[in-house]
This record gives C-alpha cells, structure tokens and sequence, in this order.
C-alpha cells in the first residue's frame, strides 16, 4: 500500500488538518471505517515502514529515510517508554515521513523545535481526532466539564497517556475546571497518580500490546541459531535463578553457562557442593533442552524432561520429572495447588490442549498464540506437577512453545519479579489474564532487543 502525501504535505496545511486528511484516505484504502484505539504501528506496516524498538538514551524515536529505490525507510521506537508513548511516537515518526521522506530525524522528548512540534501536534490529531475527542468528553461530562478520572477512561479509550490527554482536553476543549496553568495541572497529576488509579480501576493496555504484535508480525521473529542462545542463555539463567532466590551473581551465572556449552554434564560445575551453582547449572542444562528439542514435536512430556534436566546435577537427580506424591501449598500464592491425585489427569487435559495449540498456532494471530502459551503457562504452575522446580520448568515450557513460531523467548529480570508474581496472583484470584499478559507483551519486546542488539 502506498500513501502519497508529500505534495499535500508540503502545502503548509496545519498538522491537525494534515492529520485528518491522512486519517480518510488511510481509511478509504483499508476500506473499512477506522476503530479505536488508532494503530499507528499497522499505519507505519501498510506504508512500507519499518519499524523496531531499541533502548535508545536520549529519543524518543528516529526516522530513518530510505537509502534507495530498493530500501525502506525505518523508524525506531524507545523501548524504555510506556507503551502510549510508544504509540505516540509511531505517529510522530509518521508525520516526518510525510512531510519530509529523505530527511533522517531524532526525536527528543519536548524539543521545542518548529518540526518536532509540528510531528507532536500531528500525533495527537491522528491517535485523539478533534471531533471525537469532543464526543468522548461531552458523553462523560457533568456541568459542562470532566473529571480527572473520566479523563483516565477517555485516555484509554484512544490508547493515549493521560496527561497527554488531560492537555487536549484542557487546552483544546476547555473542559477542564479551575486552574489550567501547565505548573498547577503538573502539580495535580503527581497527586493524582494516574498510573496506581488505572490498577485501582483494573485498566490495562492489553489491546495495545495486541495491535503492535499484530502489525509487527513476523519481522519480530527470531531464528534461534548458536549465537542468540548463548546471548540468551546468559541473560536468562542469571534473570530467572534471581527470580528464584538464587543467590548467584551475573559474572558466575556467565562463567556457567559458557562452561556447559563447551563440556555439558562433564563441566566441573556440575559436580559443585555450593547448592546455588549447582541449581544454575541445572537450569542450563534444561535451556540446552528447549532449543536442542524445540524442531520436534511438542508435549507435555516435555515439561517432565525440562525438571528431569532441572535436578540432573543435583544430589537427588532421582526426583527430577517425577510428579509430586503429596499436597502442597505455594508460599505466596493465591490459590490451591492441584490435588496430587488428580495430577495425571490434569496433565493428559494439559496436553492435548497444548498439542491442539501446535497444530492451529499458523492459523492465530501474533498477539493470540501468545496469550494462549500464557494460558497454559499459568494453568501449569497451578497444577504445581514436581516435587519442586516448577516455576522454572513451567517458564523454560512457555519458551519452548513460543520458539515453536520463533518468538522471542522470555526472560523477567529480579526488578520485574514482584510485578510477574502480583500478575499471577491476580489471574489466582480473579481469572484476570490482563496484567499477566502485559507483563509477558513487554517481556518479549525486551527479549527481541536484547537478541537481536549485539555484534557477532
């Protein structure tokens, strides 16, 4: 598809008619009246534009022109920013593209530049259309005027942030009552807090998370060759033994994993007395497993070699793969493990989902495979099957099924582990998928810029 603005663009027409303009002829080409939230990354996907996410310091995005008749141009996206202002990049990106296709640009957050402001103003335009903004507000409106948190609920209804918003509704629509200085309304969002009122309210940015997947696609894919799972291996053991109260720093966690590569079972590392190594060296052994076994075909027997590899190093190498004989409770969780009679039968249901899964995961979207793998990532460490290991086991699973369509594996580093946990317990106790999908969105958004950054 092909979008050709560049003599409208260059009339001098203001960045909101310009964004409007862009907004009905996209729809026309697509055919279809445009929903909300806006995609901005399906927009930059239809016009030939590539798009990545990078842990960029100092941008919040740059446009990359094309170098040639054969070439794409490119926009890359701050992975370190919420996924709003993620959005609102994509879109600000989008407008330099428009007005000016052969010029490179770096996008600083609040750059006062006539360009960036021009992009800035754009970007709202094209995610917050004046006229339906106005709808937005005047549904939620009480005396002429909204609230703070009816400004949250129309923020997500665009998949904006809500101070973004808060400013089109103050500035733009005057809707908002009292003092509107920028100092006073900056003064009241810190009080406000918009982010634990969105917790409070149970919002979150799954469809968000679902509309970049979708449009990302298949350029988010990996090929897991020797080099990606030695840089994964080294960032995942030491992440997820953290994760485990590990005790172990990222230097020694290296210095195993490296070690296993060359001299698997031999290494010295596996014959260790100090518990900590020797868990680490474990679970090395099991990701060896996930990327030896992820060609083949998939299982719920898997789950039982990946504990098997888990305790192969350990004093009792016996235990490992074996189904718990007795009822347990989870220290921290939410819920009742699994009746260690009913195990078996859990696991053979487990199965045949997961094999029905393989056989359609071709015919799912992106963002729906996902939230399937975490599906029955959570369904089996309620199950609780092993004597012991399976958070780990249940993790290194979820990543064998997601290699099966070459989607970045997972990792949560010991920052993340409290959100992770708290996602869990929120599924535990209320079937919530929401926030445990987020986490694993933005996981996997990490794990691709992590995997795909580095020098060979």
């Amino acid at each position: 598809m092909t979008v050709d603005f560049e003599q409208l663009a260059k009339t001098g027409m203001p960045a909101g008619e310009l964004a409007l303009s862009f907004l009905r002829e996209y729809s026309k080409m697509k055919g279809k009246k445009l929903s909300f939230p806006i995609n901005p990354f399906q927009m930059l996907k239809d016009l030939g534009i590539l798009f990545n996410f990078r842990p960029f310091k100092n941008y919040d995005g740059v446009y990359i022109p094309a170098s040639g008749e054969n070439d794409s141009p490119v926009v890359g996206i701050n992975l370190k920013r919420p996924i709003t202002r993620q959005r609102f990049s994509a879109a600000h990106e989008l407008c330099h593209h428009l007005k000016d296709a052969n010029n490179a640009y770096t996008c600083e957050p609040n750059s006062k530049s006539e360009i960036e402001t021009y992009a800035e103003d754009f970007a709202a335009e094209l995610l917050m259309p004046s006229i339906k903004l106005k709808q937005k507000v005047d549904e939620r409106a009480k005396n002429g005027y909204v609230n703070f948190d009816d400004v949250l609920y129309i923020a997500d209804f665009f998949g904006v942030s809500f101070t973004a918003c808060l400013y089109q509704v103050a500035y733009r629509l005057h809707k908002i009552k009292g003092n509107v200085s920028w100092k006073f309304l900056t003064k009241e969002i810190n009080k406000y807090k918009p982010m634990n009122r969105r917790k409070e309210l149970g919002m979150y940015d799954t469809v968000l998370y679902e509309q970049l997947f979708d449009a990302i696609g298949d350029c988010f894919k990996i090929i897991p060759n020797p080099h990606i799972c030695q840089k994964f291996k080294s960032e995942y053991i030491y992440h997820d033994s953290r994760l485990e109260g590990i005790d172990i720093d990222q230097e020694t966690a290296a210095a195993i994993v490296s070690d296993l590569r060359l001299y698997k079972q031999n290494s010295p590392y596996c014959k260790e007395t100090n518990k900590n190594i020797i868990e680490v060296a474990g679970l090395t052994l099991a990701y060896d497993y996930v990327f030896e076994e992820v060609q083949n075909e998939l299982s719920i027997y898997d789950a039982k070699h990946l504990n098997e590899k888990l305790f192969s190093t350990s004093e009792y190498p016996e235990y490992g793969g074996r189904y718990r004989e007795t009822n347990t409770l989870v220290l921290g969780a939410k819920f009742e493990t699994i009746d260690y009679r009913k195990i078996p039968e859990e696991m053979y249901f487990l199965d045949k989902d997961i094999k029905q899964l393989m056989e359609e995961y071709t015919n799912l979207s992106f963002s729906c495979f996902v939230e399937q793998v975490i599906r029955i990532h959570h369904r089996l460490t309620v199950i609780h099957a092993f004597r012991d290991g399976n958070g780990r086991t249940s993790r290194a699973f979820a990543n064998m099924m997601l290699l099966k369509r070459d989607i970045p594996p997972v990792f949560f580093k010991n920052t993340e582990k409290e959100e992770y946990k708290d996602a869990l317990g929120l599924v535990d106790k209320t079937n919530q998928f929401d926030a445990l999908y987020e986490r694993f969105f933005k996981s996997i958004l990490n794990s691709y810029s992590t995997l795909t950054n580095f020098r060979v």
